[in-house]
């Protein structure tokens, strides 16, 4: 039974070193760009970014026109970034064998 195992994971991309296992290691980089981690970090930080900016400038007593260009600057930043996190996409369907369950990603069929 575990040459079968064997046989089947030889083809399998995410093994690396083609010794008949998917690793911690092999199988982090699928996870991490499944749970999309980079862009929601980097989402939040420009949530707090954009939080404290327009806190600071509401603050300010008389604002003028650099700091105001400052916080628009800002603001037209979040907008694009939000509108590529929105409409960025997958690559497809992929099927890995992880400790013997089949690990299946859908993302052609996926809403959202």
């Amino acid at each position: 039974m575990k040459k079968n195992n064997e046989d089947n994971n030889k083809g399998n991309k995410m093994d690396f070193n083609d010794d008949g296992k998917i690793s911690f290691w092999e199988m982090f980089p699928y996870w991490f760009d499944k749970l999309r981690i980079f862009p929601r970090v980097f989402i939040s930080v420009y949530i707090y970014m954009f939080y404290n900016v327009a806190n600071w400038f509401m603050l300010l007593p008389e604002p003028n026109n650099a700091q105001a260009g400052l916080v628009s600057v800002v603001v037209g930043a979040g907008a694009a970034w939000f509108g590529l996190y929105v409409n960025s996409t997958g690559k497809g369907v992929e099927t890995v064998k992880y400790n013997e369950k089949n690990v299946k990603s859908t993302k052609k069929n996926q809403i959202g």
